[in-house]
């Protein structure tokens, strides 16, 4: 079983969003997808039971210490686990982060976003130092306007910041904000070829399972 975080101490920085469109394409795959929520609003346990309605074991859990003993509970049943944690430097957050296999970090496109970032990496660090294994991370940017002054900046305060980043980036697209109320994550358009991208890669990091169950 893989563990995919998601982890930023901002809130808006995307990480709902990257939870949804890597749930939304991997469950028609057949891989055994489960998703552990523990952000206050309760925004990706809605969107995969009411709205989106995929195959995936989802749970809402604020209980910090509850975190390890779910991942135990669905490690044996479960292809990959994607935890979606809070906006804020939560408990919660640090125990998601030592469980996972791999640490998404979302950076949208804001000075405040890129500080938030770097703390967020100090959190993966301190915590792969506490569990004694390493606990690979990647910054992945959202909300991209491509060919900008502020885009370049962005990069440019990442890579100051030296912080390991993805390839995948994901525009500011309507599609991806229509994901909240269609319940569908892209495969067409430039929000499908990037949302492919994402998958693509995250295969590549070794963190997606090579064949889906029958």
């Amino acid at each position: 079983m893989s563990i995919i975080t998601i982890a930023s101490t901002k809130g808006g920085a995307g990480k709902t969003t990257l939870a949804r469109l890597i749930l939304g394409r991997l469950a028609p795959t057949g891989r055994r997808l489960a998703a552990i929520d523990a952000d206050w609003n309760r925004t990706l346990t809605d969107w995969i039971t009411s709205l989106a309605k995929l195959p995936v074991t989802v749970r809402h859990e604020l209980d910090a210490d509850a975190i390890v003993p779910l991942v135990t509970e669905l490690h044996d049943g479960h292809d990959i686990v994607v935890i979606d944690t809070a906006g804020a430097a939560a408990t919660t957050s640090v125990y998601a982060i030592g469980c996972a296999d791999l640490v998404l970090i979302p950076v949208g496109q804001s000075g405040a976003d890129v500080v938030e970032a770097i703390k967020t990496h100090n959190h993966v660090r301190s915590a792969a130092r506490l569990v004694r294994r390493d606990l690979p991370a990647r910054v992945i940017l959202t909300g991209v306007q491509p060919l900008t002054n502020f885009a370049e900046y962005i990069e440019q305060q990442i890579a100051k910041a030296g912080l390991p980043v993805m390839t995948t980036r994901l525009s500011r697209l309507v599609a991806f904000q229509e994901m909240s109320v269609t319940g569908i994550a892209p495969v067409s358009g430039i929000a499908g070829q990037q949302t492919s991208a994402l998958i693509d890669e995250l295969a590549q990091l070794g963190v997606l399972p090579e064949f889906a169950h029958s």
